[in-house]
Order: C-alpha cells, then structure tokens, then sequence
C-alpha cells in the first residue's frame, strides 16, 4: 500500500511538473509564434522595399541610358561641327589674301571720341553676374572680328552682283533691239523697227502732212528721210 501511495505521489508530482513544463512550452511556442509574425511582417516590409528599389533603380538605369544616348548624340554633333569648322577654316585660309594671313584680325576704327561717346551711352555698372557673362566671351572678340568682316563682304558683294545683274539686263534689252533691228521675223516684222526700212518707208506711224504744190498747179513729189541702220545702232549703244 504504501508503495502504491508513493507512486500516485510520484504521478502526481510528475503531472505537476508536466504542467508546468506544458504551460512553459506554451508560452514559448506563443513567444516564438510572435517573434515569427513580427520577423514575417519585416520580412515582407524588406520584399516590399526591395522591390521599390529596384523599380527606382530600374527607372533610373532607363533614363541614364537615355540621357547618355542623348549626349552622346549632342557631343558627335559638336565633333562633327568642329570638324567641319576646321575643314571649312582650311578651305578659307588657302582663299585668304596675303593680306588676311599676315592681319588675320583688323584694329578697332572708332576713334577716341567715338569710344568716349560710347562709354557715356552705357554708363551701366557691371555686376558680378554680367561681368562673369562678358569674360565667358571675351574670347569670341577676334571670331566676330573676322566674322563681321566676311559678312560686309558678302553684303558687298551681293549689291555689286545686284548691280552688275541690272546691267547685265540692261546690255541684254539693247543687244535684242539690235539683233531684232538686223534680223527679219515675223516677230520682228510686227513690232516697231527703226531700222526696218521697206519702199524707203519704216514701219514707225509717221505723221501726215499736207501735199506741197509747185508753182503751175503740179504736185510736187514726197521726199524720204533715209537713216543708215549702222547710225541708228550707234545711237542706242
């Protein structure tokens, strides 16, 4: 008997102990189911940020891409401009005057007073900003220089070809009346033509005038103006 009641003694106080164990390993497991939730919700956070990362990542690889592109087009073009500035500069050193090479760049013109008359129109104070600007040119001095002096160039000439154009019609106009005045048409033939002359008449109106009568009743007879061609083309040359 005795035994039997340690054993139920040893039951119990086992039972016990697997109670209190079980509640332990409950609220560890509960600790545990916790801490997994709470590292399942970072986890999906950090997915979450990953995955945004990379989208910027992405959008930012793409417009890289793009604008590289972009400036690579922008710096061929200025290569290919400056190529062919230096190709066109080597054309128009070999068409310089001796002149233009040994003086590339004129001397200012104006005058002192005109320098001075300049400097009172702007009276304006350089800023900081606009002095930065002025410097960042003054560089361009001698290609303006040499730019203005071409275009006045070509101004002049382009009034010189206007005029020598004009004259070119007008020479043109007189070499037609003459060719016109020696040759024979049926264009010809219905204009008016000085030198056309036929039954000594030229086919110009002519004025009427009346008949002069001799003494003795007669009629006397109708006296022809004769012109030589060549006088007549002497006069319009």
């Amino acid at each position: 008997m005795r035994r039997i009641q340690r054993l139920q003694d040893s039951i119990l106080i086992l039972k016990g102990k697997i109670m209190v164990h079980s509640r332990e390993s409950e609220e560890q497991n509960q600790y545990i189911r916790d801490d997994k939730e709470l590292v399942l919700i970072q986890l999906r956070k950090l997915k979450a940020q990953r995955t945004h990362i990379w989208e910027i990542a992405q959008e930012n690889l793409v417009k890289l891409t793009l604008e590289s592109n972009t400036a690579l087009k922008a710096l061929t073009a200025i290569v290919d401009k400056g190529e062919k500035v230096l190709r066109l500069a080597e054309i128009c050193r070999k068409l310089e005057t001796e002149e233009e090479k040994v003086l590339p760049f004129y001397s200012s013109t104006l005058t002192p007073e005109e320098l001075e008359e300049i400097e009172e129109i702007t009276p304006e104070e350089l800023t900081e900003e606009l002095a930065k600007v002025i410097a960042d040119y003054i560089g361009m001095d001698n290609f303006w220089k040499r730019y203005n002096k071409v275009k006045l160039e070509q101004l002049s000439l382009q009034r010189r070809r206007s005029q020598l154009l004009d004259i070119n019609g007008k020479l043109r106009e007189m070499l037609k009346r003459y060719l016109d005045g020696i040759s024979v048409s049926d264009e010809v033939l219905s204009q008016l033509n000085p030198l056309f002359i036929v039954n000594y008449q030229s086919n110009l109106p002519q004025t009427l005038s009346k008949p002069t009568t001799q003494p003795g009743g007669k009629k006397s007879q109708p006296t022809y103006n004769v012109i030589e061609a060549a006088h007549v083309v002497s006069h319009i040359l």
